[in-house]
């Protein structure tokens, strides 16, 4: 293991006590006004990063939607790897998770969580001690999705009970995904008190718009992503309240704080809104925030704009905490990135929905998607340097560019695919129940 001998040097206790990973569902990055958005709509998020975080610029989920994606994060394994890419699966327990790797090593491990898809139903309670499903009671009644404050209403008083303990903590909050539903003010936050429109951010509008063949008009999609953003600021309020309750049990300091999207969401970008079905940018640019324990030392760079993986999250909180990553990781520790500039890291991203198989991959400048869907294949290739919209494909004019790449996106996922069966035992096939498949679609995930 490389270890940035300049940070920990400057550090005269460089491991956490304690280590609090946070989950923010649906959240990209360019909805964050930290992040640019000309709305603030993340005041806490970037105090938190201007006083003594660290903010990663340039980070891509493995993933279009929460499952692979939040199993990528604990197991540092692309999803052709860990095998978790459908809602019919579970995590093999040969898989070595974050949390199993913390609670062999002395932390007391425990999650709050907020979503089927980050349920023991699918093996992400593998490492925990306690592994609080907060809102499934296994009926799965429209409505009961539990908001922000109702997980801090939970997690707060664990917080205070165990504030002697050393711990592992990890928070799933499930706003913003949808429906848009920002409660009190927050919900007139940013909207147009003059619109009238039938845009109110539920899955019963919304599902209409799945599909690029028809189109939300502009101001209907105003209204949805001012409702998006009212989430947000909905969500970094109940944040900055578990910041200051950190702070008021003499937990910050010595806390290792780690903050992440699981992944993004459309908004017409490319024709249609929600996520899941696509690899575009919207989808797989998220947010990355960390808070040193101890804060941030001088040398340590504030803002860094290399592009990184979320599956880089796991090497980095182990190597802070003084850990050894397992061997089988695949993702790389961020500390060398710390103090100084570095090498943009590749990037393998990969969707399995509803009978559509896309992986993209980001070498450079480019950025290559392939799709299988009902029989056909189709490519598409973007340089994100003079076309970052992804508005332009130059697949046709760039033949040679875009094979060579399609053969190194398939030459990965083959030897994925060929690992998971080598290292990892078949998993427990997962069996939703008529109301789980019902809780499911009113999120958008079953058509």
């Amino acid at each position: 293991m490389v270890v940035a001998a300049g940070y920990l040097a400057l550090r005269k206790e460089p491991r956490p006590r304690n280590i609090v990973l946070i989950c923010v569902d649906t959240l990209r990055s360019d909805h964050l006004s930290g992040y640019g958005h000309d709305r603030s709509t993340t005041p806490n998020l970037d105090a938190f990063a201007a006083e003594e975080g660290l903010t990663f610029e340039n980070v891509y989920a493995s993933s279009s939607w929460t499952l692979p994606s939040v199993v990528s994060v604990f197991t540092s394994l692309h999803a052709p790897q860990h095998g978790v890419e459908d809602q019919g699966t579970s995590l093999s327990e040969d898989a070595i998770t974050l949390s199993e790797k913390l609670s062999g090593n002395g932390w007391l491990t425990a999650a709050f969580v907020t979503h089927i898809y980050v349920s023991s139903l699918f093996g992400l309670d593998q490492g925990f001690s306690e592994f609080h499903e907060l809102s499934i009671d296994w009926n799965f009644r429209e409505g009961l999705q539990l908001r922000a404050d109702q997980l801090n209403q939970q997690a707060l008083p664990w917080l205070e009970h165990h504030a002697d303990s050393r711990f592992f903590l990890y928070l799933h909050y499930f706003d913003p995904h949808w429906e848009y539903d920002p409660p009190g003010p927050f919900r007139t936050r940013f909207t147009d008190p003059d619109y009238l429109g039938p845009a109110d951010g539920t899955w019963k509008h919304l599902r209409h718009y799945l599909s690029p063949e028809q189109l939300m008009p502009a101001e209907d999609l105003q209204q949805t992503e001012d409702l998006y953003d009212g989430e947000i600021l909905w969500t970094d309020y109940q944040l900055g309240l578990l910041f200051d309750a950190m702070k008021a049990l003499d937990l910050w300091d010595d806390s290792l704080i780690v903050i992440f999207g699981d992944h993004g969401e459309e908004f017409q970008e490319h024709g249609s809104v929600h996520h899941t079905k696509t690899l575009y940018e919207e989808v797989l640019r998220v947010p990355l925030l960390v808070k040193l324990p101890g804060g941030r030392p001088g040398d340590v760079r504030p803002r860094i704009d290399e592009r990184v993986r979320l599956i880089d999250i796991a090497p980095t909180i182990l190597e802070i905490a003084g850990l050894e990553p397992p061997l089988d990781m695949e993702g790389l520790s961020l500390l060398s990135f710390f103090e100084k500039r570095g090498d943009d890291r590749d990037v393998f991203a990969h969707t399995l929905r509803n009978e559509a198989n896309k992986m993209a991959l980001l070498t450079g400048d480019w950025k290559f998607i392939f799709t299988y869907a009902q029989g056909r294949e189709s490519v598409e290739l973007f340089d994100l340097a003079s076309d970052p919209l992804e508005q332009t494909s130059t697949s046709r004019r760039r033949q040679d560019l875009a094979k060579g790449l399609w053969q190194d996106a398939e030459k990965r996922f083959t030897s994925m695919r060929r690992w998971n069966r080598e290292h990892l035992a078949p998993t427990r096939p997962v069996v939703l129940t008529p109301d789980q498949e019902e809780h499911l679609r009113t999120l958008g995930y079953i058509e």
